[in-house]
């Protein structure tokens, strides 16, 4: 019976400490038997201000690690409890007083949130992870501030390349404005005049549980209707909302995931590649002395990565100590993380077009200047498609291919670490061959036309 009644103790001795302990002293925390929390409202009275207040924080220690957080407010030191670390009003109706206490709080509860979410998930808590979640603590409950936030997070700690992050938070703008749209249907708001700019401040919260998969079929249908965006446009959406949400779960965020619902898929699509006529048509242009200098610029890297395969990032990065003998030898910057070291042979071609002798083999512009100049130019050479820094890796993959060589010297010269991304090469190749069976539309559009007109006489 006293081993009964010990256990029963000990059962509601836990019980008091996790639930009823935080709710009685606020100021102190336990998490389990590890860590331990503390909390209290401050005053920096070492230095007054001209108006004779101080600045508040409030003073944090986990695990004996101690820290300030800075509320920017500030109060009389003459009106503050330190004892208690608590504001006094300056006279009975001190109107400043109620509205500071309420947004002290407010930040006071922000603390006491992150405490008790790790505490319940397990989780060890640490000074840096409590300012980080602190600073950015709408993101905890909004899934596109936490988007926001982590993209981020991800690019400054380089575990994605510029390029990619552009292209997540291009994604996130649209979800933003779909967002909305949909908040603004549902309560009767006025339409935003411009649907497809949003400031953080106009775009409401989206709560994590609201993310479900009707919602998320409805934001693959506005990507075809408000954006006209091409099936493989709207699946690499879809896929970078999916990156956003099994990250916000591995964060330990508590919300049913809609992807065990809604699939990704990876419909048939081709890169557009210039033909070797097209290819013919840019190095005549280049080498003719009354090309535009910007245009001869930007060619001159383009047509070096038609003949090598190199991305843009990597073609504004080569130098002169990358060429070893008829060979460039990169670490590529997309992959750099794995430290994969690509070797591809210099065509006599590609040589011709590097004029420096130290340092970076190219003066190049900005991306995006790069590409509106290079659309001009395929417009007037006659390339019925818009041509981007990318099209020449596609370009070097299709030729080669044509030109007689094989999936898997290509696969290494490109760097690929998997054999399906190289073969969609081998499937353009097979497609442009198949049109240049369309030749023979021309000899029987002679022979039609010369039987009509041998009607005609008759």
């Amino acid at each position: 019976m006293l081993i009964l009644a010990a256990m029963a103790l000990f059962r509601f001795l836990i019980t008091f400490l996790i639930f009823f302990l935080p709710l009685s002293v606020p100021n102190l925390f336990l998490m389990g038997n590890v860590q331990n929390f503390v909390k209290k409202l401050i005053i920096k009275d070492n230095y007054k201000k001209a108006d004779g207040t101080s600045a508040l924080c409030i003073y944090v220690s986990i695990d004996g690690v101690k820290d300030r957080i800075p509320l920017k407010l500030s109060w009389p030191v003459t009106h503050f409890d330190k004892a208690a670390g608590k504001l006094l009003p300056r006279s009975k109706s001190d109107q400043d007083f109620t509205d500071y206490a309420l947004m002290i709080d407010t930040e006071m509860g922000k603390v006491n949130e992150i405490f008790k979410s790790y505490r319940l998930s397990g989780k060890t808590l640490t000074m840096e992870m409590l300012k980080r979640d602190y600073n950015n603590f709408t993101s905890r409950k909004d899934f596109l501030a936490f988007w926001e936030s982590e993209v981020k997070e991800r690019y400054k700690r380089r575990k994605i390349e510029k390029s990619t992050r552009d292209g997540h938070i291009a994604c996130l703008n649209k979800f933003k404005a779909f967002w909305t749209r949909e908040v603004n249907t549902k309560t009767g708001r006025k339409k935003n005049t411009d649907e497809f700019s949003n400031t953080e401040s106009q775009t409401p919260a989206l709560p994590f549980n609201n993310l479900t998969p009707k919602l998320l079929e409805n934001f693959r249908a506005y990507l075809r209707t408000a954006y006209g965006n091409a099936p493989s446009t709207v699946e690499k959406g879809m896929k970078d909302v999916r990156t956003y949400v099994k990250l916000a779960l591995d964060d330990k965020n508590v919300f049913d995931d809609p992807f065990k619902i809604v699939k990704v898929s990876k419909p048939e699509s081709y890169p557009n590649a210039l033909t070797e006529d097209q290819l013919l048509r840019l190095l005549a242009l280049f080498e003719d002395n009354k090309t535009a200098d910007n245009w001869q610029k930007v060619l001159r890297h383009f047509l070096f990565s038609c003949f090598t395969g190199l991305r843009i990032s990597d073609a504004k990065a080569v130098s002169h100590e990358n060429i070893k003998d008829d060979w460039l030898i990169i670490f590529p910057i997309k992959s750099r993380r794995y430290k994969k070291v690509v070797r591809i042979p210099i065509h006599s071609a590609a040589r011709k077009l590097v004029k420096t002798s130290l340092g970076r083999l190219f003066d190049t512009f900005s991306e995006q200047y790069t590409n509106r100049l290079l659309n001009e130019i395929g417009k007037h050479v006659g390339v019925d498609f818009k041509i981007t820094t990318h099209t020449a890796r596609h370009t070097f993959g299709t030729v080669f291919i044509e030109m007689g060589g094989d999936v898997i010297t290509l696969k290494d010269y490109m760097g690929h670490s998997k054999l399906e991304t190289t073969m969609k090469y081998v499937h353009i190749s097979e497609k442009q061959k198949k049109e240049k069976i369309n030749v023979f539309d021309k000899l029987f559009k002679k022979h039609d036309d010369r039987e009509d007109d041998n009607i005609n006489v008759a």
